[in-house]
C-alpha cells in the first residue's frame, strides 16, 4: 500500500493576521522606514521643532489648526478621554471607575511589562500580574523583537498608565498570553491553548479575569471557516459561559477582499464581540470590515505603548507610537466594558455578559454605513456609565421563603399575567402550584387531561422556573413568537404555557423527556448529559437533569449545536440534519442544525459513526477530531476514541485521514481505509470514492498578517501589496484537504 507523504509549506499563504495596517518589523531596519511602517504621525506643522525619533512622544502632541476643526470632528466620542473624565469625577473617598478589581487577558504577541506605562515589572504586585508564552512554552511572555510590539500597544490601550499616557481602564490588571514568536510566527493551537488557559486560570489572580482581547484574526472562506470554528468555537463558548467577555477585531480587508461584508474569525463567532474602527467623523474606516450591529470606536492614529526594540534599544522603555486598525479599536471597547462592569457592581446590578453588552449597546449612537447599508454602533462610554441600572434580564425571582400566612392563595384553572416583566415558579412536587410576587396559585388537575390548564404570563420579558416531580414529565417548548403552544404533561394532567420568554426546567427524578424547537433566527444549542440550553433572540430554554433531550432546528436561520458526552461510554451517530449522542443514562438528539460540534472529553471509551448525504461530502479526520460536511451541514466530532465513516449515499465523496503518530498503522482494501494509533484508537472510512492519507501531519502555522518588509518596500504598487495580503489572509487554515498538500491518492 502506498501512503502519501504530507508536505506543508509554511509561507505567506498560511497566516493569521494581527488586525492592523502594519509592516513586518525588524530591529535592524533604518529608523526612517520604521517610522513609516508605524505611521508615527510626527507633526508636519511648521511650528513643530521636533526632529528624528523622540522616545516619548507625549511631549509633542499632535497639532491641529483651528480652521480645520469642525463640529463633525466631535462625532466620535474619544473613549480614552471619556474614561479620564469619568475617573476625575469620582467623589472624594470613593473608588474611581478605572477597571480595578478585574484582570484582562491579552492574547497577542506578548507584553513588554517593563514599559513605563505597564508597571515596570511582571508578577504579583505589578500591573502585568502573570501569563504564559505558548510560543516558547515558558512563563516569560515578553513582547520580543524583531516582530513584536503589537501586544504591548494593545495592552497600553487597555490598562496603560504613566505620567503622560493612560489607557481606558488603568486600574485593571493584565495577563499576557503570547501566541506569536520572535519572528511573528505561531500555531493555531497556541491560540486554542491560550483560551483554555484563561478558563483554567480565571480565578487564579487577586482579581478575576473578566475580559479577553483578541486583536488577531483571519479572513476565511466557506471551506476553511468550519475548520477554524471546530478548533476554537468550544473554547470561546466556554469563556462566555464563564461570564468572561471576549472582544475580537473585525478585520482590515474591506475593499480588498472577496469577503468584504464578512467579519474575520474569531470576530465572526457568536461567542465574541466584534469591534470595528471609525474615523474622526464617526464613519467606518476605509479598511474596517462591516456587519450589522457592529460595535465601533476610533481605530485611526491611536497612540499607545511599544517596546524599546522598535526604536533601536536605547535602554529606556518609554516609547509610544500611533497605529491604525481594528486592532486599536478593540482594546478600547474591551476596556470600556470593564468600566461598565465595575459601575454595575457598584450599583448592585449583576454584571452578566448580556447585561454589560446591553448597557453598552443601549448607549451607542447607531449609524448606517453609506457603502453597504449595514448598521453599526459607535460607543459612548459616558452614556453607558450614566445609564440607569435597569435590565429586564436581571429579574429577581419571588421570595419563596415568605411564610405561608403572608402569602395570598388562589385556586384557579386559568392564569393570566400582566404586561410587566415577571418571574414565576411552577412547583410540581406537591400538586400544581404557581408562585409569583408573594402570591400562590393552585390548580386542580382533575380534568386537565381533557382541558389543559393554561398559564398565560402576558406581555413583557417573563421567566418561568419549573420544578419537576418524581413522575415522568414530558415538556415541549416553542419560542413565544411561535404559533405553536408550549406544553408540559404527565399521566394525570397537562399544562399549556403562553408568552414565556425564559424557561428553566429541573427534572424531579422521573423518566422525563424534553423536546425543544428553535426560532426563525440564528439559534444555539449547548447540551450535555445533565444540562441543555437552547437560546436565540428573545428566548432561552434551560433543561436540567433530564435524561432524554430532542431539539429541532427547523424554524430557519443558521443554527449551531454543541453536544458534550458523559463520563461513561458514549456513542455519537451523525447523519445529514440529524445527530445523536447517547450513553447508558442519557440521550441527546439534534435535528436540522447546520453546524454541530460534538465533544468526548468527560471520560469513557467513546465512539463516533458518521454517514454521508446524497450530495458530495468531504470527511477530514485527525487523531483528535473528525469533520464531515456536505450540502447545508457540517458536523465536527472531537476527542472520540474510535471513528467510523460510511459513504453509502449518492455523490462523489472524499475522505482525508491525517496521522501525527509515528507508530500508527494503516490498512487498505478496495473500499476501506483504516488508521490505527499506537494507543489502539482507530479511524475507518468505508465506501468513499476518493481516499487520501497523510502521515506525520503537522499543525497549521500562523503568523502576523504582513508581507516580507524588503519585498514590500521594493514595490511602490499599493494595489499589488493589498492583493497579496488578501490572498495570504484568505488561505489561512487551509490545512484539511489543502491544495498545497502534495499527495498521492490511495487506490489510484
Amino acid at each position: 500500500m502506498k501512503i502519501s507523504d504530507h508536505h506543508q509549506d509554511i509561507g505567506e499563504a498560511d497566516v493569521i493576521e494581527l488586525c492592523e495596517e502594519r509592516l513586518a518589523l525588524s530591529a535592524s531596519l533604518p529608523s526612517d522606514l520604521l517610522l513609516e511602517a508605524l505611521s508615527i504621525g510626527l507633526s508636519d506643522d511648521p511650528l513643530d521643532t521636533t526632529s528624528g525619533i523622540n522616545s516619548d512622544l507625549s511631549s509633542q502632541p499632535e497639532l491641529h489648526h483651528a480652521s480645520q476643526v469642525t463640529d463633525a470632528d466631535l462625532a466620535t466620542p474619544d473613549l480614552i478621554e471619556q474614561a479620564a473624565g469619568i475617573r476625575n469625577l469620582a467623589a472624594p473617598g470613593t473608588s474611581p471607575l478605572n477597571g480595578s478589581g478585574q484582570t484582562v487577558a491579552v492574547i497577542d504577541s506578548g507584553v513588554a511589562w517593563d514599559h513605563v506605562a505597564l508597571g515596570g515589572g511582571f508578577g504579583p504586585g505589578y500591573r502585568v500580574v502573570g501569563g504564559w508564552d505558548f510560543a516558547e512554552n515558558d512563563a516569560n511572555p515578553y513582547d520580543d523583537g524583531p516582530a513584536g510590539f503589537h501586544g504591548t500597544h494593545v495592552a497600553g490601550l487597555l490598562a496603560g498608565q504613566s505620567d503622560s499616557f493612560s489607557g481606558v481602564a488603568p486600574g485593571a490588571d493584565i495577563v499576557a498570553l503570547r501566541v506569536f514568536d520572535d519572528a511573528g510566527m505561531g500555531q493555531l493551537n497556541w491560540i486554542e491553548d491560550s483560551l483554555k488557559w484563561v478558563h483554567e486560570n480565571r480565578n487564579a489572580f487577586e482579581s478575576p479575569i473578566t475580559t479577553v482581547n483578541l486583536s488577531v484574526g483571519a479572513a476565511l472562506n466557506a471551506d476553511n471557516l468550519a475548520d477554524a470554528m471546530s478548533i476554537l468555537e468550544d473554547d470561546l463558548q466556554l469563556l462566555r459561559e464563564d461570564g468572561i467577555l471576549v472582544f475580537a477585531a473585525a478585520g482590515n480587508f474591506f475593499g480588498n477582499s472577496v469577503t468584504d461584508t464578512s467579519l474575520m474569525y474569531p470576530a465572526a463567532s457568536d461567542a465574541v464581540v466584534a469591534v470595528g474602527s471609525v474615523n474622526d467623523l464617526g464613519e467606518l474606516s476605509s479598511f474596517s470590515q462591516r456587519d450589522d450591529g457592529l460595535l465601533a470606536t476610533s481605530g485611526e492614529s491611536v497612540r499607545s505603548s511599544v517596546p524599546d526594540h522598535v526604536y533601536g534599544w536605547d535602554g529606556k522603555v518609554n516609547d509610544f507610537a500611533s497605529l491604525n486598525g481594528t486592532s486599536m479599536a478593540t482594546p478600547q471597547i474591551a476596556a470600556a466594558s470593564m468600566l461598565v462592569r465595575q459601575a454595575m457592581i457598584d450599583e448592585g446590578v449583576e454584571p452578566t455578559p448580556d447585561a454589560i453588552l446591553a448597557r453598552l449597546r443601549d448607549s451607542t449612537v447607531t449609524r448606517i454605513d453609506s457603502v453597504t447599508g449595514a448598521s453599526y454602533n459607535v460607543i459612548d462610554l459616558q452614556a453607558a456609565i450614566s445609564a440607569a441600572a435597569t435590565d429586564p434580564t436581571d429579574a429577581i425571582e419571588p421570595d419563596d421563603t415568605t411564610e405561608q400566612g403572608e402569602q395570598t392563595e388562589f385556586n384557579l384553572t386559568h392564569f393570566t399575567g400582566t404586561s410587566d416583566n415577571e418571574s414565576f415558579v411552577l412547583d410540581l412536587t406537591n400538586g400544581i402550584e404557581l408562585r409569583s410576587g408573594g402570591n400562590v396559585y393552585r390548580f386542580d388537575a382533575a380534568d386537565s387531561l381533557t382541558t389543559p390548564i393554561v398559564i398565560d404570563v402576558g406581555a413583557g420579558a417573563d421567566s418561568l422556573h419549573i420544578i419537576g416531580s418524581t413522575e415522568a414529565e414530558r415538556l415541549v417548548m416553542h419560542p413565544s413568537t411561535s404559533s405553536e403552544a408550549s406544553r408540559l404533561s404527565t399521566n394525570t394532567f397537562e399544562i399549556e404555557f403562553r408568552g414565556v420568554e425564559s424557561v428553566v426546567f429541573d427534572g424531579g427524578g422521573g423518566s422525563d423527556r424534553a423536546t425543544l424547537y428553535d426560532s426563525s433566527g440564528d439559534d444555539t444549542l449547548r447540551s450535555g448529559p445533565d444540562k441543555t440550553v437552547l437560546s436565540g433572540v428573545g428566548f432561552q430554554f434551560e433543561i436540567n437533569q433530564v435524561s432524554r433531550i430532542y431539539v429541532h432546528a427547523t424554524g430557519g436561520g443558521e443554527d449551531q449545536a454543541f453536544l458534550n458526552d458523559s463520563a461513561g461510554d458514549d456513542l455519537l451517530a451523525v447523519r445529514p440534519q440529524f445527530t445523536s449522542l447517547r450513553s447508558d443514562t442519557s440521550f441527546q438528539a439534534a435535528y436540522g442544525f447546520e453546524r454541530v460540534y460534538a465533544y468526548a472529553t468527560a471520560g469513557g471509551n467513546d465512539t463516533a459513526t458518521l454517514y454521508d448525504s446524497d450530495g458530495d461530502d468531504t470527511m477530514s479526520v485527525s487523531s483528535s477530531r473528525s469533520i464531515i460536511s456536505g450540502p447545508g451541514y457540517q458536523v465536527s466530532a472531537r476527542g472520540f476514541d474510535s471513528v467510523e465513516a460510511y459513504a453509502s449515499g449518492a455523490g462523489h465523496d472524499t475522505v482525508n485521514i491525517y496521522a501525527d503518530d509515528a507508530n500508527s498503522q494503516w490498512d487498505q482494501t478496495s473500499d476501506r481505509l483504516q488508521w490505527t494509533g499506537s494507543d489502539g484508537t482507530t479511524r475507518i472510512a468505508r465506501g468513499f470514492e476518493r481516499m487520501q492519507a497523510f502521515e506525520q501531519y503537522e499543525p497549521i502555522a500562523i503568523a502576523p498578517q504582513s508581507l516580507n518588509f524588503a519585498s514590500m518596500i521594493a514595490s511602490d504598487d499599493a494595489a499589488e501589496r493589498l492583493r497579496r495580503e488578501r490572498l495570504a489572509s484568505q488561505a489561512v487554515f487551509e490545512w484539511l484537504g489543502s491544495k498545497k498538500v502534495s499527495d498521492t491518492f490511495l487506490g489510484e
